[in-house]
Formats: C-alpha cells, structure tokens, sequence
C-alpha cells in the first residue's frame, strides 16, 4: 500500500528543479513514467512502449504528456490536469515537440537518463531543428534525490525498521532441513507483514553458499554448525530499506570472532561518517580495520551505497568516491568477511548522514553470541 507523496513535497521538489534548470540554463525537464515520474509527479508505474512523461518548464508550470485513455488515471494520481494526450494513431513525439514550440518553452531541453534511448532519439528527430538540444538531467535528479527531505526520511525509517524486524521475526522459525528457497519466502512474509508491502527484494544463504556476496537462494538445505546469512529489504510509500543480519546456526567455527571483526568496522564507519567526509575515505576506515585483522582479501565489494527511491542510488561508497557527503544523504555501511568454503558474514545498517554525526534510520538489534 503507497500513500500519495504529500502535494508540499512535489512543490518544493517542482522548485528544485526550476532553480537548477536555470542553474544551468536549460529550459525544461522531461521525465518518463518511473521513478523520476513518480518523485516529481507522485504517479507511480513502469515506461511502456506508449510514452507518458512528466514536463517541468523553467518558466512555466508542470504538465505531462499521456496516452489520451489514461487520462483519467494520470489525473487521480498526479493531481493535474494539464495533459497533453495523444492517440493510438498519431506520433507523441510530434505531439510533445509541437506543443513545447506552443508553449514557448525554449531549445535547451535536458532529459531524465532514464529515458530510453530510442525515445531520445524519436523526440530529437520530431523537434527537427538543428538549433535545439537535449541532455541528460542526471545531475540535476541525483543532486536532488541525494539529499532526503524530513518527510522522505519518515519513510526510510520506517522501512528500515520493517525490513529489520521482518528479518528479526523469521530467525527464530529456522529448522534443521529448511532450504534458502523456503526460507526466503519467510523472510518477505514477515516483513510484508510488518510494511503492508510486498518486500522488495530478499536473499538467504546458508554455510559456505554465505561465502557468496549477493548469492541467490537455493536448495541447499540447513545443517548444524551454520551461518545464516540474511539481506532483505521492504519499502514504505515507495522508500526502500535493506539490512543485513548475519547469525550462527548451532556454533560454526570462529563465528564469534570474525562477526565482531565485521561489527566493529561496521560502527567505526558510522562513527567517522558526516557530511564532508569522503565516501573514498570512509571506505578505507571500514576495510582498513578488517585488514589489519588478517581478513582483508575477504572483503571483496565497496562498504555501501545510497538508498532511497531505488534499492541502490548515489552516493556510492567505494574507494573511487571523492565527492564529500552531505546532510540528508542515505546510505547503507555493509562490510563483510567472506571465507571460501567455509561462511560468509555481513551487517548491513541503514544510516542518514548529519552535519555532526550520521545517525542510524533504524538500530537494527544485533545478537550478543
């Protein structure tokens, strides 16, 4: 269940966009049904083959192009009732470009990247004229998406809290002979449970199929003396959460020891991030800890990634990083030991970054072994 994004949220996000268009001198912003069309037009949906797309002019006020027998629907779910619609039978690319001339809407127009790129390229050859330009607006919507608004954050954290709880509330049905299959179904049971939500996205691993970052569900089944890996995510009025709980079955060999090995880099990252912190930087200080424990080949992927709209977003956490972080950025810190044949463990936070301090969305308990 998605409630609608509230109509001062889209506003202030249409005022974003304006301010950056002239930022940059282009004249409009085209989105396509997706994402993007849903955190500035609040209508969720996936593109087609029939274009429907959001308009945002520097000058003038938003409207959206649509198949003329949506119409309707585009009007219950966004509010507007500026539609330019088009038939089965004419091209809405001709459409859009005449009408954007109509409107006296200027030639420097900057496009979501998400737009396919064979719709770019109908919409350049339908506006025809060798003065006008189109490029990507990918700056522009992840400057703004980067940084969560106080309502954004609401639903992050609770989205945090659902899919940490689902996971939380699963553990204790684990048996001998369960497969990852079977189990993983568990999992996203309890976490739609929790968000009223279909989850998001779940994974299980047992044993050394833990070893695997981001390994798929199988059939193998759980035996005595495991680890149980567990990365899953739900959402809340289109905001994700993704945690990872990593936990023993019975007593595997070192558990105990490599977990806090990984829980101790997991909270000396979240100690050192803040705004002005480099994602480069605060890579190092999670991996760096993990390596001077003699596990540093075992830490094969990047400390995290953004997390909002989309399961991973900007910023990215990865040694190549070196823009500084700022307040409102969400991310994930997730480091992880992996030990061929033998387990893997990760523990995957959610976290919003401060001016100060950067503070958890949800504090996931974490087992005392």
């Amino acid at each position: 269940m998605t409630d609608k994004i509230p109509q001062s949220e889209i506003g202030n996000r249409w005022k974003g966009v304006k301010a950056e268009l002239d930022l940059k001198q282009l004249d409009a912003l085209i989105v396509p049904l997706g994402v993007h069309f849903y955190y500035l037009f609040g209508k969720q949906g996936q593109p087609s083959e029939r274009l429907m797309a959001g308009i945002i002019p520097r000058d003038d006020d938003p409207f959206i192009i649509s198949p003329s027998f949506e119409k309707s629907n585009v009007e219950r779910a966004t509010g507007l009732d500026d539609i330019l619609t088009w038939e089965e039978t004419e091209s809405p690319y001709d459409k859009l470009a005449k009408d954007l001339v109509n409107r006296g809407i200027g030639n420097n127009i900057s496009v979501d990247p998400k737009l396919w790129l064979v719709e770019v390229e109908k919409l350049e050859k339908s506006m025809g004229t060798s003065n006008r330009t189109i490029v990507s607006a990918g700056s522009i919507l992840n400057k703004m998406r980067s940084s969560k608004s106080e309502w954004e954050l609401r639903q992050m954290c609770k989205a945090a809290e659902c899919s940490a709880e689902g996971i939380l509330t699963a553990i204790p049905q684990l048996v001998e002979g369960t497969t990852e299959i079977d189990f993983v179904k568990v999992v996203n049971n309890e976490m739609s449970k929790q968000s009223n939500n279909p989850a998001s996205f779940g994974l299980v691993q047992f044993g050394e199929n833990s070893a695997f970052p981001h390994g798929m569900p199988s059939n193998k089944k759980l035996s005595p003396d495991s680890s149980v890996l567990i990365d899953a995510g739900t959402s809340i009025n289109g905001y994700h959460g993704d945690i990872t709980i990593t936990v023993p079955f019975g007593k595997p060999k070192d558990f105990v020891e490599i977990y806090e090995i990984v829980l101790e880099a997991n909270r000396n990252a979240l100690d050192a991030d803040r705004e002005g912190m480099l994602p480069s930087k605060l890579d190092a200080i999670a991996r760096d800890h993990i390596d001077s424990k003699g596990y540093g080949k075992y830490f094969p992927h990047r400390l995290g990634h953004g997390l909002g709209l989309e399961v991973h977003e900007t910023p990215y956490i990865v040694a190549t990083n070196q823009v500084p972080l700022i307040e409102g950025n969400t991310h994930t810190i997730e480091p992880g030991i992996y030990i061929p044949g033998k387990y893997g463990i990760r523990i995957e936070d959610d976290v919003v970054v401060g001016k100060e301090k950067t503070s958890l969305l949800y504090e996931t308990p974490r087992h005392n072994f």
